[in-house]
């Protein structure tokens, strides 16, 4: 009974400093927070700090790795799609999961000191769309590489601006858009070949 209340209330702790990073990340740049500030913000002992990490980078890297690990899994739940028709639950279930993890995405988009986690993201994406359409695709027609330097920087940028610049659409709004204007193209370069 004593470790499920520890386990509790380590996981609410580590919750707070989760809430807590991301909240200042919003006010200054990650290189200019503070442990102190941080423990004051979410109000807990700077030792209990020094529990769980060993700095504010470190928590930044859990919660980086945290959102990447679910991004995953959400390429590992869609790998099965085998036609390009499918791929809206994908795109779709992506979306969603960008939502909810809304705020951490937009203090990590904003900041500019996360351009590697950015920069990994935007190749996992690239990975997964390649090898998709490869799959898909390949009997048909060779996808040029500029196609998916287009798709890389195109979701993401689609992903990210709704992400900071807090764009009123839905999750289901987004990925429809994102769908036609990836199966659109696809189907030009489909003639063309």
């Amino acid at each position: 009974m004593i470790s499920r209340k520890e386990d509790r209330r380590i996981k609410k702790t580590k919750q707070l400093l989760k809430q807590g990073l991301t909240e200042l990340m919003f006010e200054k740049d990650i290189k200019n927070i503070t442990i102190k500030e941080l423990v004051e913000k979410v109000d807990i002992n700077r030792s209990t700090f020094y529990l769980h990490y060993s700095d504010i980078y470190e928590l930044l890297t859990e919660l980086e790795n945290n959102l990447m690990k679910e991004i995953n899994q959400v390429f590992e739940e869609y790998k099965s799609i085998d036609k390009l028709e499918e791929s809206y639950a994908f795109i779709l279930t992506l979306y969603k999961t960008f939502d909810n993890n809304r705020d951490l995405c937009k203090a990590i988009t904003s900041s500019q000191n996360n351009s590697a986690f950015i920069l990994q993201m935007e190749e996992s994406i690239e990975l997964a769309i390649r090898k998709k359409l490869d799959e898909i695709l390949s009997d048909e027609y060779v996808i040029p590489e500029s196609t998916y330097i287009f798709y890389r920087c195109g979701c993401v940028g689609l992903l990210r601006s709704w992400i900071r610049n807090d764009i009123p659409k839905s999750p289901e709004e987004m990925a429809n858009e994102t769908y036609h204007i990836v199966i659109d193209s696809l189907l030009r370069l489909k003639k063309e070949a």
